[in-house]
């Protein structure tokens, strides 16, 4: 049985490869769309706008999709340089909601359920089983793995939908041929805005390449985009432990209430040396930050090791 919900007399659907409507439904429905039927990854991309990081997707879905057919591609920008993005087949979606019994011509809006199902970690629905991965990814998983999901369908009312709808054809016989000719100029008009668009955007993606040439030579960087990241890939961690070891010093420091004599680093490990503390009041201080902390030796000097 498929589960539907109702709110302001337009019903929800869950829409599954497993979806069958079995019975009529004449009201307006809203269609979230399970990650079934599209492909979703997070990209870094170089460029300022949704519309010049769509301009590439087809080439960084080049190596995920193995479809033959053209794509429809999406993009939700999350922060600077970085992108969610969608790639899917149309006809694949419209295949699924005709043999789901629905009448195609009162769907009102079909949405990503990556973006409408976020507050759940995991829910069943249709006997299928979904979960957002560590990377925030909606994916649909075997049941064992999704233990303690939610049945989506007591919450489908509940949903408040995103403003991030599916730009999707869905083929249905709805234009006569009084209506032909003025779309046929509109059409001739959004390609003609889409070309310069295009042109526009290559022109800026081209002049963002040159400049970043640039820089790699001035700064006798390497070319190749492998080298650079084995470069980045080597400093990273030397970067996180020197930030590591710089909160923890900063974190010491911060107590000037405790007499501290010194400080020295040894490996991964603090060596303190305080004079005339209380012990006690050393350790509860310094366990509210570091898990391993032990007295070397006490006396008038109290000595403590901080492992990092």
């Amino acid at each position: 049985m498929t589960l539907v919900s109702t709110k302001k007399d337009v019903k929800k659907i869950f829409l599954t490869t497993k979806t069958k409507i079995n019975n009529t439904i004449d009201s307006k429905i809203d269609v979230i769309v399970s990650p079934e039927f599209y492909w979703v990854r997070i990209f870094d991309i170089p460029v300022k706008t949704e519309a010049q990081a769509r301009h590439v997707l087809p080439t960084l879905f080049e190596d995920i999709v193995n479809e033959k057919v053209a794509l429809t591609y999406q993009v939700k920008k999350l922060k600077e340089n970085q992108f969610l993005c969608f790639a899917f087949n149309n006809k694949k979606i419209y295949d699924a909601l005709k043999s789901s019994g629905l009448n195609l011509s009162n769907i009102v809006n079909l949405y990503f359920a990556q973006n409408e199902c976020e507050e759940f970690n995991s829910f069943k629905i249709d006997n299928c089983s979904f979960l957002y991965t560590t990377d925030k990814i909606l994916v649909k998983v075997p049941d064992n793995i999704a233990q303690d999901s939610i049945d989506l369908s007591r919450v489908l009312n509940n949903i408040k939908l995103t403003s991030m709808k599916m730009q999707i054809k869905l083929y249905n016989d709805v234009l006569t041929g009084k209506w032909h000719y003025p779309l046929y100029i509109i059409f001739s008009i959004l390609i003609i805005v889409n070309f310069i668009r295009y042109f526009d955007y290559s022109s800026e993606i081209k002049n963002i390449e040159n400049e970043v040439e640039k820089i790699k030579k001035v700064k006798q960087l390497p070319t190749s985009m492998i080298q650079m990241n084995s470069i980045l890939s080597k400093y990273e961690k030397n970067i996180r432990l020197e930030k590591r070891n710089r909160d923890a010093i900063s974190f010491i420091l911060s107590n000037d209430k405790l007499n501290l004599k010194s400080l020295s680093l040894d490996k991964d490990e603090l060596i303190l040396e305080y004079l005339s503390v209380n012990k006690n009041e050393v350790e509860n201080f310094l366990k509210k930050e570091f898990k391993n902390v032990k007295i070397l030796s006490e006396s008038l000097v109290l000595r403590v090791g901080v492992k990092l």
